[in-house]
């Protein structure tokens, strides 16, 4: 076997030195070759470049090949051939190194755009998360950070990093990270991708590790309270985003809402990515959306208590799909959601609902059904059918329904 191997090599060594001009010259002794100046004497301990290739020959002046070579305090590595590895990444005994273009082994940042990094002990690359220095010479958006972390494809052993845009997501594993120009992670708010909304286009990296989250790893298919990036709402209080799987904020069209139905509740999403509260009104429906940040799941059925902040105490009654009710239920009358009184001075009113449908009540908002002449706080006299609906009246007006009070986006 051994016979069979120096054969291969004597072949691939031959080949390297067939018709090469150079002043001195190998020679075969025995099973190794030898370099001979012109003077006849053999070359050791050095470094002989031949037609721009590099060989090593020992001490004794025999060619080196498939091995390290330490020589003046570099490391070089002479190939089967016996010719140097140079310029570029290398497969070596299960492991990849870098050699510039004269063969010297790298360590730390190397490569030609520094995406490399040899280990500092031994010179191997490195892959996967590294926390390294950062280079003096790169201008990064902290100048402070001395350190950073990193990430090298573990099966090429490069830097990852955004070649154009300021940011991109990577997919490592099972998570999404976040890396700028430079490879450094980045955790928060990032801009990933212009979009329409603006709020699409961004994703949030975690800035700490949690039971839910690795430290850098995008938020995804889940809810997470935090405040909105201040690119898009400065100084806003923490808000609450639900992410799809790819990352990316719940959000409405531009100047719209957009209803979403997650697990078994129902929520009100804007442009900006947030769930709001409070009622808002969706293609001319009324909706009740919770009282809170953390309550922000449409609400059905009755409300009892004054939930637009008008003041009056006003009740309200939402249907099974969340649209707050027009017209009589349960012999109250009711307009958007919100029920309609009259006032104590008024005693009864005739409100306009549409639809050309204007029902009487009285101030606690019960319909008044078959009533002839019923004298209002103006001594108007009203006459209504068996559905509380006017059907005449000497004097007096109708009174306009009153919506609820819509909330802002809070």
């Amino acid at each position: 076997m051994k016979k069979l191997f120096f054969l291969a090599f004597n072949f691939c060594f031959i080949l390297a030195l067939t018709n090469l001009c150079f002043a001195g010259r190998f020679e075969k002794t025995g099973e190794y070759y030898r370099y001979f100046e012109d003077d006849g004497s053999v070359a050791r301990d050095q470094i002989i470049e031949v037609d721009r290739k590099m060989y090593y020959v020992n001490d004794e002046g025999y060619a080196v090949f498939n091995s390290w070579i330490d020589k003046d305090g570099e490391m070089y590595y002479a190939g089967n051939d016996g010719v140097f590895k140079r310029d570029g990444v290398f497969d070596i005994d299960g492991y990849k190194y870098y050699l510039d273009a004269m063969g010297r082994l790298q360590k730390g940042w190397c490569g030609d755009n520094q995406e490399y990094y040899g280990d500092l002990e031994d010179g191997f690359l490195i892959n996967g998360f590294q926390e390294l220095e950062v280079p003096r010479d790169w201008a990064t958006e902290n100048e402070k950070e001395k350190t950073a972390w990193f990430y090298f494809d573990t099966n090429t052993c490069k830097r990852v990093y955004s070649e154009n845009d300021p940011y991109i997501s990577k997919m490592i594993g099972n998570r999404r990270y976040c890396f700028d120009q430079n490879g450094i992670m980045r955790t928060g708010w990032r801009l990933i991708r212009e979009t329409e909304p603006a709020m699409k286009g961004w994703m949030y990296f975690v800035e700490e590790t949690t039971d839910e989250f690795k430290f850098g790893e995008a938020v995804t298919d889940t809810w997470y309270s935090v405040e909105p990036p201040t690119e898009i709402l400065p100084s806003m209080e923490v808000r609450f985003f639900y992410f799809n799987g790819q990352g990316q904020p719940r959000t409405a069209p531009v100047g719209k809402y957009q209803k979403v139905r997650l697990g078994d509740k129902t929520y009100l999403f804007n442009e900006y990515g947030y769930a709001v509260y409070g009622i808002h009104e969706v293609n001319g429906d009324y909706y009740y959306f919770g009282p809170s940040v953390s309550d922000c799941s449409m609400k059905t059925g009755y409300i009892n208590k004054d939930v637009d902040n008008s003041g009056d105490g006003a009740s309200y009654y939402f249907e099974g799909d969340g649209k707050g009710i027009i017209g009589a239920y349960n012999n109250k009358l009711y307009y958007k959601g919100k029920l309609q009184r009259a006032t104590s001075e008024q005693k009864y009113a005739a409100i306009d609902v549409g639809n050309n449908r204007v029902y009487l009540v009285n101030s606690s908002g019960t319909i008044m059904k078959n009533r002839k002449k019923l004298k209002d706080g103006d001594g108007c006299a009203w006459t209504t059918n068996s559905a509380g609906l006017v059907i005449s009246h000497d004097e007096g007006e109708y009174t306009p329904a009153e919506p609820p009070i819509l909330s802002e986006d809070r």
